[in-house]
């Protein structure tokens, strides 16, 4: 059965890949919630007399938030594929007998493999709310509308809309994976992540009258009962579910000693998640990386380091017409260790970084308008960000290889498109 296995594997990664050809984006998708949040033509006032068109960073620029997400789908920290019993062989015995006492990292890597033949399963769940992007809450995310500069009369011009907008993105996602032992130093690896997304956006706009005055019949919103206001809410929301973007690992063991153990590696993931719908990235991954363990009898440090290359995914790009741009290129690293505790428990903790190059970004900043009155505002900039966690977890060895696994992770810095606290909850079982 196990020999069968690495052709298994690349069916299952041919497969994936014949699933990524680009599509047309229907409308309804997730990805159009925000810029189509005031309607198709935008934030526009029903006065027949008047073109009112009220242009903003936050919805014609508003893409840096769809890239945010699709950046974010490509480095979800996904349990770590390693089993927690690994093997070697031990020549003097001539039997494979277990390499560490530990049961091994939660999100990180370490660089034992699992032994010639021996096949590893596990499933986990993890809930992602991001309520931050780069410090800025998303629950009042603030923004100012200008009026179209093409109208000829400069008071009208003046008055602009200003809106306080709140934004809720959740992220479910269940992965199977599974890990086979080629022989005593490489494995093979596949992740498969179930994904369920949920969107909600709900602006609350104010006409602010800076030019117009207390003429309140040029710029005017209309309410449910058709009489004209000076404030409108508009709403948008929507959930999606299916297969996200499946990883595909090869592992070796490359250097060994009695202080430590080396591996090199490789994650290629592949872009087969609906990236419209916040289910995958939308764009191809390669990840070469290092993982270094070290050797002692009960405590296990390790370091991973790892450079991310993306290509280009429609949410970087324009979604209406389905342009890509690029997504941004990480720099990755863990620092931690695992210790075991015991026959049957394990303890494990790590500080896991990203350093996003060129990502899109928002930066608070003031608004002054023509009167000098001061609003406050968000502007997008592209820049190089740090996202920076903590993770705390631990595994239970109930009986025989099971393993249940419990992991928080905590944000640590502002950088990046965030959720406070990430929790994970998770079995496997080593044949």
């Amino acid at each position: 059965m196990f020999r069968t296995l690495p052709f298994a594997l690349l069916c299952l990664c041919a497969t994936a890949m014949a699933q990524t050809q680009t599509v047309a984006a229907p409308a309804a998708k997730l990805a159009f919630a925000i810029p189509k949040l005031f309607g198709p033509d935008g934030l526009t006032l029903p006065n027949p007399n008047h073109l009112a068109h009220f242009d903003s960073d936050f919805q014609a620029n508003f893409g840096p938030f769809n890239g945010a997400i699709g950046s974010q789908l490509t480095s979800l920290p996904l349990p770590s594929p390693a089993s927690g019993f690994t093997y070697t062989f031990d020549p003097a015995l001539g039997i494979y007998t277990r390499s560490a006492q530990s049961y091994g990292p939660v999100l990180a890597e370490r660089a034992e493999t699992i032994g010639k033949e021996k096949f590893f399963a596990g499933f986990s769940f993890q809930h992602f709310r991001f309520s931050t992007l780069d410090g800025v809450d998303l629950r009042h995310f603030a923004s100012v509308f200008q009026h179209t500069q093409s109208t000829p009369d400069p008071l009208i011009k003046q008055d602009i809309i200003t809106t306080n907008t709140f934004v809720d993105t959740q992220i479910d996602q269940s992965t199977a994976f599974f890990t086979y032992g080629l022989n005593d130093r490489i494995d093979v690896s596949v992740a498969v992540p179930f994904v369920n997304a949920k969107l909600a956006v709900v602006s609350d706009a104010t006409i602010q009258r800076i030019g117009t005055g207390t003429n309140a019949t040029i710029h005017f919103f209309v309410d449910s009962n058709g009489n004209p206001t000076d404030h409108k809410q508009f709403s948008s929301s929507g959930t999606a579910s299916g297969l996200g973007d499946v990883l595909v690992r090869v592992k070796g063991t490359a250097w060994k000693t009695a202080p430590a153990w080396l591996a090199v590696g490789l994650d290629v993931r592949l872009p087969t998640g609906d990236a419209y719908n916040f289910l995958g990235s939308g764009a191809l991954g390669l990840k070469p990386f290092v993982a270094i363990s070290g050797r002692t009898k009960k405590i296990t440090p390790h370091v991973n380091l790892g450079y991310q290359w993306n290509d280009s995914s429609p949410l970087a790009g324009d979604i209406f017409t389905g342009t890509k741009g690029h997504l941004p290129n990480q720099f990755s690293y863990a620092v931690g260790f695992d210790a075991g505790v015991g026959k049957r428990f394990s303890f494990a903790t790590d500080v896991l970084g990203q350093e996003v190059f060129h990502a899109e970004g928002v930066t608070p900043m003031t608004f002054t308008a023509a009167n000098g009155s001061k609003f406050a505002d968000n502007g997008f900039v592209r820049e190089t960000t740090n996202i920076t966690n903590g993770s705390v977890g631990f595994k239970v060895n109930p009986i025989g290889t099971l393993l249940v696994s419990f992991n928080v992770l905590v944000q640590l810095n502002d950088g990046g498109l965030r959720s406070r606290v990430v929790p994970l909850v998770g079995f496997s079982y080593t044949f």
